[in-house]
């Protein structure tokens, strides 16, 4: 299929072939792309904006600078895609295939990633505050840098992930699984607070005042 417009609204694009079509700087807003084939697409500074993709293959695709906001995916095939300098804030992810994936220099503030698998994915300064990251799997992550502030991480699995100088909030420490994660001198004193310790000074010290 050929895109001809510069914008869609409410269009059905469901079971569309878009298999290794570039798309540039065209936008979809309300669009349906259910069982849609997008394998091996590119697209450029192009915009989805409330878009559904159930069932959708979007693997090996490579997405520069692209806009996926408020957009559903269930089901969705992402394995070997490459997402940069992309925004996908408020996009909700379901059942879908993510590893292997590349993802640089995002933003995926509000992203619901609820019980999906990410592990061994480099994640590190990805913007991802306010992200439900409840039940994901994020084990052996590269997280350095990255932003969680606000994240919601009951249940999240962070074993022998990579954590320095990501910002974490209490609420992460606490409800997140964590053995084996690699961490910095202070984040393991926000960590001894988050659960209730209290730093203090050796008793050597208490012993001579």
């Amino acid at each position: 299929m050929d895109l001809t417009e510069n914008a869609y609204h409410g269009e059905d694009f469901t079971e569309v072939d878009l298999r290794n079509a570039t798309i540039e700087a065209v936008s979809f807003d309300g669009c349906d792309f259910s069982g849609a084939s997008l394998v091996g697409c590119r697209t450029v500074r192009a915009e989805f904006t409330d878009c559904r993709f159930f069932g959708s293959e979007l693997y090996s695709s490579h997405h520069h600078a692209t806009s996926f906001v408020g957009c559903t995916f269930e089901r969705t095939a992402w394995h070997s895609a490459i997402l940069d300098g992309c925004r996908l804030t408020g996009s909700m992810f379901t059942d879908c295939r993510l590893v292997p994936l590349t993802i640089t220099e995002c933003d995926l503030t509000l992203v619901s990633l609820a019980g999906c698998t990410l592990a061994g994915t480099d994640l590190s300064g990805i913007r991802m505050r306010e992200a439900n990251l409840t039940a994901t799997d994020l084990t052996e992550c590269d997280l350095r840098g990255a932003d969680l502030t606000g994240a919601r991480g009951v249940g999240a699995v962070l074993h022998r992930a990579d954590l320095r100088g990501a910002s974490i909030d209490a609420g992460l420490w606490v409800g997140a699984k964590l053995a084996g994660a690699r961490i910095d001198v202070e984040q393991a004193a926000r960590f001894a607070i988050a659960h209730g310790l209290v730093l203090a000074a050796d008793s050597g010290e208490d012993d001579e005042t």
